[in-house]
């Protein structure tokens, strides 16, 4: 997108606020990718909103058709608790407010807090008790996976791994105070620079080189379709907002996937890659069911199997996975 378009954007959206909007300013947040999007990422700290609320913008006249505007609103208290070493903030909180303080541009301020926040945001470490938690939760998942074994239920037993995996993995990134973790995409994307080694690991544990093009969209349309019948089936349940997340990374699987297709020099296999991992995103929100003993979808795993199973998993390949995952959490 022309940089002319994003600003004549931004300047339409900063006219629309209001007085009792209470907002104290905006971040341009930017994307690894975002000279191949049409997408501008917007966060806005108002007062007056108490939690998270991501929304689209529809109602600006003369933008392309092709631009998709998304406005994250968020309270000031989701950046000052991070900013002040509170106790008890969630990791993911922690991580998304340090991206956006370290990779985004400040657009709108006019107290200048936004600014100060920026200023701090180099002084954040990770809390030791954090990275604990992170430890303590990839055990958990390794002990369900092993339930699962005992079980013979090997595709449930597949999906605990790799989920145990992507905390496993946190933990050396924490270590080193890396923030850009959390999901699968944010760790491939930053493994690549910090440990080649261990890149390779979750690269093969989410069966990427496997996918072509063409396995991988049967894949993601199977997922919406499931996702689009659970849906119906879960309104107004635990399950309902664990369905709709889900929406979020099957639609970017797709997109990325398209945009591999055509793009030139490093950027194809990066997409590529982002793709298989929002589809994995995809398939383990998809896939949670509270009421069940195993926490997980039957008809959903069925489906992960098909696509993301091989020849040579078996009890004794899970185990072995378990032992490398292990090696990553420190005693």
């Amino acid at each position: 997108m022309k940089p002319a378009t994003v600003n004549r954007i931004i300047e339409t959206l900063l006219t629309k606020i209001e007085a009792k909007d209470q907002e104290q300013g905006r971040f341009l947040v930017h994307d690894d990718f975002e000279q191949l999007n049409s997408r501008i990422n917007l966060w806005a700290i108002r007062e007056s909103v108490h939690d998270l609320k991501e929304t689209t913008v529809t109602d600006l006249v003369d933008i392309p058709d092709d631009v998709e505007i998304k406005v994250t609103f968020a309270p000031p208290s989701f950046f000052i608790d991070v900013l002040g070493g509170k106790k008890n903030v969630p990791y993911w909180q922690v991580a998304t407010v340090t991206r956006i303080l370290r990779s985004s541009d400040i657009i709108f301020d006019p107290r200048g807090k936004l600014q100060q926040w920026v200023d701090q945001a180099p002084h954040i470490e990770w809390d030791p008790e954090l990275i604990e938690l992170k430890r303590q939760t990839s055990l958990l998942l390794l002990d369900r996976m092993n339930n699962r074994v005992r079980e013979d239920m090997l595709a449930d037993a597949f999906m605990w791994l790799i989920k145990a995996a992507e905390e496993a993995i946190c933990v050396p990134l924490m270590e080193a105070n890396a923030f850009k973790i959390g999901t699968a995409t944010l760790l491939l994307d930053v493994l690549r620079d910090f440990d080649i080694d261990l890149y390779t690991f979750f690269v093969n544990l989410l069966r990427i080189p496997s996918f072509t093009p063409e396995k991988l969209e049967n894949a993601r349309k199977e997922l919406e379709t499931l996702a689009d019948r659970l849906y119906q089936l879960n309104i107004k349940t635990d399950r309902e907002m664990w369905i709709l997340a889900a929406f979020v990374s099957i639609n970017e699987s797709e997109r990325r996937l398209n945009q591999s297709q055509k793009a030139e020099a490093e950027f194809p296999t990066r997409l590529f890659e982002t793709a298989v991992g929002e589809l994995w995103q995809g398939y383990w929100l998809v896939a949670q069911d509270p009421r069940k003993e195993v926490k997980l979808d039957p008809w959903v795993i069925a489906s992960f199997w098909n696509h993301f199973s091989f020849a040579e998993l078996d009890e004794e390949w899970l185990l072995e996975q378990e032992k490398k995952i292990k090696e990553l959490l420190p005693h």
